[in-house]
């Protein structure tokens, strides 16, 4: 037998030469979020998103959103509460946590969460990341969103990682979702809002009586009155219109609280309207369920070309 075929024996063919490792490419992008983006499970999964809980107090009781507490639990326990419950931020312990354990993975984290004017969940997060400058570098993004209007953007930001961009390519691509983007609510009660101190007796009252659908846009970080209309389903309409008014639409998500039917009425519609557009379903979560209750729905869309300034009305 030849040497070289008692070498072939020894060294499986194909086996790498003994010699000095090769150097180590770049480790791939990690992306992090909140609750809020209420992300449905399989997306974050797939792509492999870590969700930081926010959480939801009932009295003395703290509950993580989507670990300890589900949106079906939550909104079964919602009408027999005497208070409203009350939600907070995760703590700089929880962002330190998230970020020691992907660190051991990798050395590029992107971090984007819901809007600064909603909740301070943002700036824990740049604390937490603090201690890990010399290890690790970390994006924190503030989305200027919450709820499926931020998940798009996170989503975004997760495929460019799994496609192998850097750091900055992934934080360009959440921000172009998030320059080109809109999102609107409809809300079934006033209700909620009352009870959590953001609109007056009297406006709630009112809005009660006559049976009034409020309709939200966010845009900037903050919520926008669009409208109010007398049934469910213009209110349902208008969601649409302010969505879907601004030119082509590449990718949507529809989120809901408590009703199944309209979410899928809406996908629907968009697929209809919008043929070929991916359209996303996520569950809105308790901690946006606190403030919007049974009955919420919405749409975000993210636009082909970026939307002029204002956007629809």
């Amino acid at each position: 037998m030849s040497l070289f075929r008692r070498l072939r024996r020894l060294v499986p063919f194909g086996a790498p030469a003994e010699g000095p490792p090769a150097p180590a490419g770049p480790r791939p992008v990690l992306v992090v979020t909140d609750s809020t983006a209420d992300l449905p499970p399989e997306d974050a999964q797939a792509l492999d998103i870590t969700v930081v809980p926010l959480l939801v107090n009932f009295g003395e009781e703290s509950l993580r959103d989507g670990v300890d507490l589900t949106s079906d639990e939550f909104f079964r326990r919602l009408p027999q509460s005497r208070q409203l419950p009350t939600t907070s931020q995760p703590s700089i312990g929880d962002f330190h946590r998230v970020y020691e354990s992907l660190a051991a993975r990798t050395d590029q984290i992107l971090s984007i969460h819901l809007s600064s004017r909603f909740s301070g969940t943002v700036e824990t997060a740049r604390q937490g990341a603090q201690a890990f400058v010399s290890r690790c570098r970390i994006e924190v993004i503030d989305s200027g969103t919450v709820s499926m209007g931020m998940g798009l953007a996170v989503i975004a930001a997760a495929r460019a990682a799994r496609w192998g961009a850097g750091l900055e390519q992934c934080a360009d691509a959440a921000r172009a979702v998030l320059r080109r983007q809109r999102i609107a609510v409809a809300l079934d009660t006033l209700e909620y809002l009352r009870r959590g101190g953001r609109i007056g007796r009297a406006q709630a009252l009112l809005g009660g009586l006559l049976r009034l659908k409020p309709v939200l846009a966010i845009r900037d970080g903050e919520t926008h009155p669009v409208a109010r209309v007398r049934t469910h389903r213009k209110a349902l309409e208008e969601v649409l219109r302010v969505c879907l008014s601004e030119g082509a639409v590449t990718e949507a998500a529809v989120m809901y609280t408590t009703r199944p039917e309209d979410a899928q009425f809406l996908a629907g519609e968009i697929g209809r309207r919008c043929p070929g557009a991916p359209v996303h379903i996520g569950r809105i979560g308790p901690v946006i369920g606190v403030h919007g209750g049974p009955g919420l729905v919405g749409v975000a869309v993210v636009l082909l070309d970026e939307p002029g300034p204002g956007g629809a009305s």
